[in-house]
């Protein structure tokens, strides 16, 4: 994988995959900062729905995928994906990609775009043995559009239309 970020910053970054997501304390925070930073800001956060999250992916790991990056200790990015049969088809199955979170102070910079070129990774070797066609992406939070479409677009992604949303 090329990256402008050098070897020693590489090493700082490590992915954890799996059902050790559902470790709460780790990815509280960063949830909760995804919250504040969303379109959905003005409206209570509720732990109770997120940790209904973590226990799909405790719970079901065959269909619900997590992870989170950390950077030197410190989380610094998570994911949250399904797996599902597309609308129309159930032999089309594919990976959602539901939330994928960088924090702010990271998302702009050559260790966010690692982070990102290191969880893209994560979930296609997670979609791979299911068969998954390919990961869709819900852009829906309200945060860092621009960006998300330009990152997504220079990296393959074909738009599909999007979630538009009037409030």
């Amino acid at each position: 994988m090329e990256s402008s970020l050098p070897e020693e910053e590489r090493r700082k970054v490590v992915i954890h995959i799996g059902q050790e997501v559902a470790d709460i304390p780790q990815v509280l925070p960063l949830v909760q900062q995804m919250h504040k930073e969303s379109l959905f800001s003005d409206l209570p956060f509720d732990q109770p729905q997120f940790e209904r999250i973590c226990g799909f992916i405790r719970d079901n790991p065959g269909f619900n995928g997590g992870l989170y990056a950390e950077y030197d200790g410190a989380p610094v990015a998570f994911a949250y994906y399904v797996f599902r049969p597309f609308m129309g088809s159930r032999k089309s199955w594919v990976t959602v990609m539901h939330t994928l979170y960088l924090r702010a102070d990271v998302r702009a910079t050559p260790l966010g775009g690692y982070i990102w070129q290191r969880i893209l990774m994560a979930v296609r070797a997670w979609s791979a043995p299911r068969g998954s066609r390919g990961i869709m992406f819900n852009v829906t939070s309200g945060i860092a559009i621009e960006e998300t479409d330009t990152v997504l677009r220079t990296g393959g992604a074909t738009h599909l239309g999007g979630n538009i949303t009037r409030l």
